[in-house]
Parts: C-alpha cells; structure tokens; sequence
C-alpha cells in the first residue's frame, strides 16, 4: 500500500516555484514591472510604419521610455482618421531639480508646461535605413508655436506630433508632376538625339576636324622651326655670358683706377682749398680796407659838395659868371658873323 502525499510539501513546492518564476520575471525583465511611470500619448495623422509596441522613446538620444500601445482611431466629424500612439515616461531617467512634492507628479506637470509653453514635441525618427525600425524622439522646438491641447489632470501627457522626414520627403515628392518632369526630359532627350544627328553639327564636327589637323601641321612646323630658333638663342645666351664675364673682368680694374684718381682729384681739392683759404684772407683784409678809404672819400666829397657848404655855394657863382661870360662871347660871335668888317672898322 502506497503511502499518502503530504499536502504540505506539496504547498511549499508550489510556492516555491511561483516564487521563483517571479524572481525571474524581475530579473529578466530588469524591474521594469516595479518602475514607475508617466502615460503620455501622440497622435499621428500620417504612418507610423517601423514603430513598435517597445520601440523607444528618446529624449535628445537619451532613453527615458518605451511605447505600450498603437492603435487607429477614426474621427467621424472631421471623417479622418488618427493613430493613437501610447508610451510611458520613467521618472528615475527625468530628474526634475529643486521640486517640491512627489517626482512624479512635479515632472508630469513639468510635461505638460513644456508642451504648453516650451514647444515640447514627438517625432519619428529612423534607427535603420536596413531595418526600418523607427522609435519616438522629443524634444524642445523654440519655433513652434504656442499650443492649447486639452491636457486631462489624470489622463496621459498629450505631446503634439512633429512631421517626420520622411513624411516631408513623400508630401515634397507629391508636389512635383512626375508626368510634366518625365515630358521634360524626354523633350531634352529628343533635342539632343536631334541636335546630335543634325547635318549641320555634323559639318561643324568635320570642320573642327580639319581645323585641328591644320593646326596640329602649322604646330609641327613651328616646332621644326623654332628648334634652330632656340639654339640660335642658347648660343647668344652663351655669348652674352662670356661678354658679361669679359666685361666684368675688365670693368674692375677700370673701377680700381677710377676710385684711385678720384681720391687723387679729392686730396689736390682739399689741398686747393686749403691754399685759397691761406690766400683769400689778406686779399678779403685788403678789399675790406680799400672799402674803408672808398668809404672815407665818400664821405668827404659829401661834405664837401654837401647842401649849405662854402665850397657848394662858390661853385655855384662860378657857373653863373661862366654862363654870362659864354653868353656874352656868344652875343660877340653873332655880331662878328652878322658884321665881319667890324674887325677893320671898329664898332659904329
């Protein structure tokens, strides 16, 4: 007869088990069942292909939270329709400074402000060009404008979205006519196609050949030409250096001599000017005597002649009597020219 199980060992294997299923999941998970979180949600009109349930969520390349859900609603009155993309925020990697209050709370009311206020924004961005994976990426755009989404005080962070790049790419390729781009090229094609088959490019192609031949002969022959020319040129170079160093053989002792009577020419100047200064100091002596006694005379026949002096006045009373004496022989000349016998005869 089999022996009856122990309920209890069975219980306490039983909780054994859970308990280390637990640990497990703990472990492997990295306690991310034990973090807390922030909801916040985005939602995006355009596709959100590459984004997963887990995909990150990075803040300026840091990460600070994963995406939980993605779903798809329709608005009926605006007849479109918006994806609802949940992710949560872990406040142990967002450290608000100097908060008062629980984190949580301060960093969730931080949220909000930034969206309101600070242009907090979401966006896809690409991992891999390979893969095609896409995470969430938020940050801070001064440019955006001011925005009053409803935030509900218990509800998710709502974070408006930031077109991604490649929704820009696709709505700049949807501006441009393919159709009008494809025409236009085919119309260059076809020019050119026409242009290349032209006659007259055909000609002009001819004439470019004939005109290089010419110019490939007329080089040849200047070539031909000019290898005498530049011989004829070395040989003068050569010449004009031999003449150059004839010259400057020459030119030397030309210069030694120069520089020899030129200090010959100096010392007979210098003994010149020494002999005139010896001899031109009594000449200047006498000179400035002779000036002296010219000076004297001067004075002298100033005084003499002077105005008021004897001599002056006498002077003057010998020109009067001359004057009456020419007169009076030239009255005696007239008479005798008018009476000539008067010399005979005497005066009647």
């Amino acid at each position: 007869m089999s022996k009856q199980a122990n309920p209890t060992v069975i219980g306490s294997f039983v909780l054994g088990a859970l308990a280390l299923v637990v640990v497990a999941i703990l472990v492997f998970s990295s306690g991310a069942w034990m973090r807390e979180r922030i909801p916040m949600v985005t939602y995006f009109t355009t596709t959100v292909q590459g984004l997963n349930v887990g995909s990150q969520v990075l803040f300026q390349g840091v990460p600070v939270g994963q995406v939980t859900s993605i779903g798809v609603d329709y608005e009926s009155g605006r007849e479109r329709f918006r994806i609802p993309v949940r992710y949560e925020i872990w406040p142990r990697q967002m450290h608000v400074l100097e908060a008062s209050g629980e984190a949580q709370g301060a960093l969730k009311s931080l949220l909000r402000e930034l969206v309101a206020e600070r242009g907090l924004r979401a966006k896809l961005e690409s991992v891999s060009f390979v893969t095609g994976q896409y995470v969430i990426t938020l940050g801070l755009d001064p440019s955006a404008a001011s925005t009053s989404v409803p935030q509900e005080s218990r509800g998710p962070v709502q974070v408006p979205p930031t077109p991604a790049t490649r929704d820009q790419v696709e709505e700049m390729l949807q501006t441009i006519d393919i159709g009008e781009l494809v025409g236009a090229a085919t119309g260059t094609l076809q020019a050119l196609e026409a242009l290349l088959r032209s006659p007259d490019l055909q000609s002009s192609l001819q004439n470019l050949d004939h005109t290089l031949a010419g110019t490939r002969t007329a080089l040849t022959a200047l070539n031909t030409e000019l290898r005498p020319l530049l011989q004829r040129a070395d040989q003068t170079m050569t010449a004009y250096g031999e003449l150059a160093a004839t010259l400057e053989a020459r030119v030397d002792p030309l210069a030694t001599r120069i520089e020899q009577h030129l200090d010959d020419v100096s010392t007979d100047i210098s003994r010149l000017t020494r002999n005139l200064d010896t001899r031109i100091e009594p000449i200047t002596d006498a000179a400035t005597d002779a000036l002296g006694e010219a000076e004297a005379a001067m004075r002298a026949i100033a005084d003499f002649a002077g105005e008021g002096s004897a001599t002056r006045y006498e002077l003057s009373e010998l020109l009067r009597e001359a004057t009456r004496a020419a007169r009076s022989l030239q009255s005696l000349a007239d008479y005798l020219e008018r009476h000539p016998e008067s010399l005979l005869q005497g005066k009647r």
